[in-house]
């Protein structure tokens, strides 16, 4: 049998084989760690995800009224100094109006007997103005006309004071007259003291209608502000605490700063800081709002992220909770998702800067599963073109 042999092209020939076989497989193989290229990246950012909103909101309460007369319209804006509602208290009686007529119409008959053979012009005159301001007073408790009760009631007071002087000066005093005086005074006080008027003390829209959660759910709070807190109102659960013996009267809403608060998993996003986003309520596809990061808090394994919005709020006003809709253009570094990894609850990569490489904390903008769009938390401790380690 004839002997084959070989020559040195033979194992040249084979050694250019055996290197494109291993060329071929070596991205399968494990020989250490793996790098990636980081590169320059934008993602269009789109999710719906349930949302709280939480208003900028004055409640003003009360335990003593009996009777609420609207002045506002339900959802208008107020400035400062507007007129909301006439609120009587408890102690209101129509009667106390018809015992100060009755007063009045004694006054008059008792000054026709005293004074039946005296003409006085200035007598006549502050009687004049006296019954003047009586009249107007009753037409503005009745509902008649509109008015400052608290100023007409002040005017009214003077008349009378005037009026009591002018006889005391003219040496007319008499113990009967200064006794239906006092009594005039008296129901006028009373009278006075039923209505208060609730004026607006701020810039806002107003509304009649409350849901609970004014006094808990506010902006002082969103530091302490939780998970469970947020579920609870996701929920619809009642607020918690102890349930006030007030009434609540109405609020009156700061339209152009409020917030929505959301959870998420902090896997597939994150937010961060100072980012603005465009926001829509489902149900209101025609309102979309610029809705601004304030604040990240991680809690155990979620996110708690707090939005500001300076738009005027619109139907938002009656909304505590829905399904919201973020989108926005993200920019940023782009790596494999492998290249992510979690030290100590921070997120980050490792920049092979040196043999093993070194742990770059990033916030996670987005995570499809196949890429990651990251920021360093330090400016400019990631580059385009850089090498990542894949451990």
């Amino acid at each position: 049998m004839r002997r084959i042999r070989v020559t040195g092209r033979f194992y040249i020939f084979l050694i250019a084989i055996l290197i494109v076989v291993f060329l071929i497989v070596r991205p399968y193989l494990s020989l250490g760690d793996k790098e990636a290229i980081i590169v320059s990246a934008t993602a269009a950012y789109t999710n719906r995800m349930d949302a709280v909103i939480i208003r900028d909101e004055e409640v003003f309460s009360s335990g003593t009224v009996a009777r609420i007369e609207y002045a506002a319209t339900e959802g208008t804006l107020l400035e400062a100094g507007d007129t909301i509602a006439y609120l009587y208290s408890t102690g209101y009686s129509e009667s106390e109006l018809v015992k100060l007529d009755t007063i009045r119409q004694n006054i008059q008959a008792y000054h026709k007997t005293v004074l039946k053979n005296i003409v006085d012009p200035n007598l006549n005159r502050l009687d004049r103005i006296v019954d003047m301001k009586a009249l107007e007073l009753k037409a503005l408790v009745t509902n008649k006309t509109t008015g400052n009760l608290l100023d007409l009631a002040r005017q009214l007071e003077t008349a009378m004071v005037n009026r009591q002087e002018y006889m005391r000066s003219n040496k007319r005093e008499d113990p009967k007259l200064n006794k239906l005086y006092q009594d005039e005074t008296t129901r006028l006080n009373s009278i006075s003291s039923w209505r208060t008027v609730a004026r607006a003390d701020r810039q806002g829209v107003i509304s009649f209608y409350m849901d609970g959660y004014e006094k808990t759910l506010v902006p002082e709070g969103l530091e302490a502000l939780t998970p469970a807190e947020l579920r609870s109102v996701l929920a619809r659960e009642a607020p918690k605490g102890e349930k006030s013996r007030l009434t609540d009267i109405y609020r009156l809403v700061n339209q152009s700063e409020w917030y929505v608060a959301i959870l998420t998993d902090g896997k597939s996003w994150n937010p961060v800081l100072e980012q603005e986003y465009k926001l829509q309520f489902d149900g209101f596809a025609d309102v979309v709002y610029t809705a601004k990061v304030t604040r990240v808090k991680k809690i155990d394994n979620e996110v708690l992220a707090v939005f500001q919005i300076d738009d005027p709020i619109g139907p938002l006003i009656y909304q505590r909770s829905g399904q919201a809709f973020l989108s926005k253009n993200l920019t940023g570094l782009s790596v494999t998702s492998e290249a992510i990894y979690n030290q100590g609850g921070q997120a980050g990569v490792w920049l092979y800067d040196v043999p093993g490489g070194t742990f770059v904390p990033v916030d996670v903008l987005f995570n499809d599963g196949a890429d990651a769009l990251i920021q360093p938390l330090a400016e400019n401790a990631l580059q385009v073109g850089q090498k990542v380690l894949i451990k």
